[in-house]
């Protein structure tokens, strides 16, 4: 196996991973003690979720009931934090607000109350609105969406070119999800800011993982069936009365080394070009034709490898992270983009971290 330079995740030998949390910026020790399973799920796009699963019977002064019950300060649209790796120096996982209760009762077991929470973005997900938006970029549509719910932007190199922008009967986080990924951008939410980047520029961080190590199981598939040398599309500017076309060979892969999926494809082929025109995706400029091939092009390139692995629990391991993944042998060892996460704790397992990771690039 090749040496590494993973880092430990505690500097402790031997540490607490066992969530904590705070309701209404409270810590609950008897939230602590029940605590049975824990799920923060993020992807691109926002909205990271909670499902939080507790114990509910116990001692209450001399009596035994239920622990978490009506009037107590567990409830509907309570504040929740949830804190995780080591317990001496832990991590902010999630912050939001409960948005469903449910109660679990079987014979011969305890009840359990599970908590489901969504982050910041809830109240986007919830407003629905009919607008146009005229002669605005993307970072001056994901700010007025911001402002509107109490959020905060963090936007960086993104496109500058206005567009007219249609909602209809849409949310405004399904708005900005769709006007985002029109023009090859993500964003997530981090306490109160809303952090908005080009895909291929998301950098929360780099870690290290080395199979058999804090990776306890992965699985890797490059595919070349969504490849293409390049993409062209075309649409028609009405402002200068003539048409409008454009053609991409990729302009931003993102982390990676190694031969793209279009160098393998034009091995495989022996130098045949598949080229793939989308006629489906209306654009109405130059400018946008271009953004739209780009996008387009760029999306399906950071596909072609797809890394889905387990890792010991590591808060630090987040949609818009990178992980450079070592013990896998010279064809998968690379740097993959994090596009999906999962942390899980439970009391048999401990605290275990999923994540599917993207990378553009494959050892010849």
């Amino acid at each position: 196996m090749p040496e590494t330079t993973e880092r430990p995740v505690s500097s402790l030998p031997a540490y607490s991973a066992r969530p904590t949390v705070r309701i209404d910026g409270q810590p609950l020790a008897t939230v602590d003690q029940q605590l049975r399973t824990m799920t923060v799920s993020e992807a691109e796009g926002g909205l990271a979720s909670l499902v939080l699963r507790l114990g509910n019977w116990g001692s209450i002064g001399d009596q035994v009931d239920h622990l978490f019950d009506a009037g107590g300060p567990v409830g509907l649209g309570s504040r929740i934090e949830v804190y995780a790796g080591d317990a001496s120096g832990p991590r902010k996982l999630f912050d939001g607000e409960v948005h469903a209760l449910e109660g679990v009762y079987s014979i011969g077991g305890a009840p359990e109350l599970v908590l489901l929470a969504e982050d910041g973005l809830f109240a986007a997900r919830q407003a629905r609105r009919s607008a146009l938006h005229e002669s605005r970029t993307l970072e001056q549509l994901a700010r007025d969406i911001a402002s509107r719910h109490g959020l905060t932007l963090d936007a960086s190199g993104l496109p500058a070119t206005p567009g007219l922008w249609t909602q209809v009967d849409e949310s405004d986080l399904a708005f900005l999800r769709r006007t985002a990924a029109r023009l090859d951008c993500d964003f997530q939410l981090v306490d109160s800011t809303l952090q908005l980047r080009r895909c291929a520029d998301r950098d929360r961080g780099t870690i290290e993982l080395a199979m058999y190590s804090q990776l306890l199981a992965l699985r890797v598939i490059a595919d070349l069936a969504d490849q293409v040398s390049e993409i062209s599309v075309g649409g028609f500017d009405v402002a200068r009365g003539r048409a409008c076309a454009a053609t991409s060979r990729g302009a931003q892969r993102g982390p990676g080394s190694g031969l793209t999926g279009t160098q393998l494809l034009g091995r495989l082929r022996r130098g045949n070009c598949r080229s793939e025109h989308l006629g489906a995706l209306p654009c109405a400029s130059q400018a946008e034709a271009q953004a739209l091939a780009d996008t387009a092009f760029d999306q399906r390139a950071r596909r072609f490898v797809r890394a889905h692995g387990q890792a010991e629990g590591n808060a630090a391991l987040r949609v818009g992270s990178r992980v450079r993944l070592r013990g896998t042998g010279q064809r998968f060892d690379n740097t993959y983009a994090v596009v999906e996460a999962r942390h899980r704790f439970d009391t048999v397992s401990g605290y275990r971290t999923d994540f599917v990771g993207e990378c553009a690039y494959l050892a010849g």
